[in-house]
C-alpha cells in the first residue's frame, strides 16, 4: 500500500466512487490539474463517467469491478452512501482512500453520528432511539413535543421521510418508518437560521475553511437556496468562530482528507446545534466555482492528493437558486432575460425534479433578492430585508 503522506502528482489516476453532478465537477477539477480520472458508477449515462478517462459501470459493491478500479487508482474518494463496510476493508488494502470506514459509518448512520458528537461534547438536539412504536411514545414523553422521527440510516443524497410529531395522537403515523428499521427520535429545534461550514483538509492535517453558507427554504420545492457572503448583519463573529472550531474538531476526529462539511441550526438565543456531517462536496458547492478564489471541488482534489492548501478568498457575494424541471420555453426566457446570471444546467442531479441552478452575483442584495422573487424562484411568502430573507 502507498504511503498516505506522499503527494500524489498530476499524471496519477484519481478514482471516484459514485456518479452524478458532484462527481462530474470533481472530474473537471482533477482533469484541469493534469490528473487522469476513473469513475465507478451504476449507470451507463452517468455524466461523471462520460467526462472521465475510464468508466466502470457496475453495482457499487461489485468485488470484481472494484478490484479492477482500485488497481488503476492512486487515490480513491467516495461520493456515495452505498459503499458497505466489507468493501471499505477490502479496498483499503489495495489503494489509498481519502475517507475511511469510521467516518463513513458516522455520516450515514444518525444514531452513530449523534453518539460521536455527544462523545465530543458537541451540542446536538436531545435524542433517543426507537425500535417499536411504543419506544417513540416513551421517547416523545421524555424529550417533549414537537419532536422529529428519523430513520437511522441517512440518505446522503436526496430527501428522507422525516416525520414531525406534535402530540401523542400522531405517533401511529410513525409505523411505516419503524417498520423499516431502527429510528431516532429527536427534539424539534426552533431555528432562527441554518448554516453550513466547509473545511478541506489534507492528509497531514493542514486545512482551509470556506466562508459560511446560509441555507434558506424556497417554498418552491424541496431544495433550498444558498446565500454566501463574507459578512452577515445577523451573524456574530463569535458564532462563526464557534462553528469553525466545531468543524475543525469533527474533521480531526474523523481522520479524513478532502472535504468535511457541518450544518448547524442557530436559534434566536444564539445557541448552535450541529445538524449533519458530510465528508464530500455537495451539489450546491457549484456556487464556489465563480464566487471563490478556488472551488470546493478544486480543494477536495488538492486535499486528497496531499498538496498544501491556500487561504480561500470570496471574490463576490452570491445566491444559488435551484431550477426545477418544467416548461423549456420558460427556462429559455429566464436565461434570456437574466443574461447576467450564471446558469448550470446538467444531468445527474440526485433529485430527479431538479434541472440545475441559477447563480446571482448581487451588487445590491435587497434589489437582487426582489428580482429573484419576481422571477418566481422564491415564494412570495419570503420577506426581503437588507440582504436577509425571513419566512413569514
Amino acid at each position: 500500500m502507498k504511503n498516505l503522506s506522499e503527494i500524489i502528482l498530476p499524471g496519477s489516476t484519481i478514482g471516484i466512487i459514485g456518479g452524478g453532478v458532484v462527481s462530474y465537477q470533481l472530474v473537471l477539477s482533477a482533469k484541469k490539474m493534469g490528473y487522469k480520472v476513473a469513475v465507478l458508477s451504476e449507470h451507463q449515462d452517468c455524466i461523471a463517467g462520460k467526462a472521465a478517462d475510464t468508466h466502470f459501470i457496475s453495482d457499487i459493491n461489485d468485488a470484481v469491478n472494484l478490484l479492477k478500479f482500485a488497481e488503476i487508482s492512486d487515490v480513491v474518494t467516495v461520493i456515495t452512501e452505498k459503499l458497505d463496510k466489507e468493501t471499505y476493508n477490502h479496498l483499503g488494502e489495495k489503494t489509498i482512500f481519502s475517507q475511511n470506514m469510521y467516518s463513513h459509518s458516522i455520516i450515514k448512520n444518525r444514531y452513530l453520528q449523534k453518539q460521536f458528537l455527544d462523545g465530543h461534547s458537541i451540542n446536538i438536539a436531545p435524542y433517543e432511539s426507537a425500535v417499536v412504536v411504543s419506544d417513540v411514545y416513551d421517547a416523545a414523553e421524555r424529550i417533549g413535543y414537537p419532536c422529529i422521527v428519523k430513520q437511522e440510516q441517512r440518505r446522503l443524497y436526496g430527501w428522507d421521510n422525516n416525520l414531525i410529531i406534535h402530540s401523542a395522537f400522531e405517533i401511529n403515523q410513525t409505523v411505516p418508518l419503524i417498520q423499516q428499521g431502527l429510528c431516532v427520535v429527536e427534539s424539534y429545534i426552533e431555528k432562527q437560521s441554518e448554516w453550513e461550514i466547509t473545511l478541506c483538509v489534507n492528509d497531514e492535517g493542514y486545512y482551509t475553511i470556506f466562508p459560511p453558507m446560509r441555507i434558506e427554504p424556497t417554498n418552491m420545492g424541496e431544495i433550498p437556496y444558498i446565500e454566501s457572503f463574507e459578512k452577515w448583519a445577523d451573524l456574530k463573529k463569535e458564532t462563526v468562530a464557534q462553528m469553525e472550531l466545531i468543524t475543525k474538531v469533527i474533521a480531526s476526529e474523523l481522520g479524513v482528507s478532502g472535504t468535511v462539511k457541518v450544518t448547524f441550526f442557530l436559534t434566536n438565543e444564539d445557541n448552535l446545534y450541529v445538524n449533519n456531517i458530510y465528508t464530500f462536496p455537495r451539489e450546491h458547492d457549484i456556487l464556489t466555482i465563480h464566487s471563490c478564489s478556488l472551488s470546493i471541488f478544486d480543494l477536495h482534489i488538492k486535499s486528497i492528493c496531499n498538496f498544501s492548501l491556500p487561504t480561500v478568498r470570496q471574490l463576490a457575494p452570491t445566491y444559488l437558486l435551484p431550477l426545477y424541471k418544467g416548461d423549456k420555453k420558460e427556462l429559455f426566457d429566464l436565461m434570456e432575460k437574466k443574461n447576467k446570471w450564471q446558469f448550470y444546467i446538467n444531468e445527474g442531479f440526485k433529485n430527479d425534479k431538479q434541472l440545475g441552478f441559477a447563480q446571482v452575483f448581487p451588487i445590491n442584495k435587497q434589489e437582487s433578492l426582489q428580482e429573484i422573487k419576481y422571477a418566481g424562484l422564491i415564494s412570495d411568502s419570503v420577506d426581503v430585508q437588507d440582504g436577509q430573507s425571513e419566512k413569514r
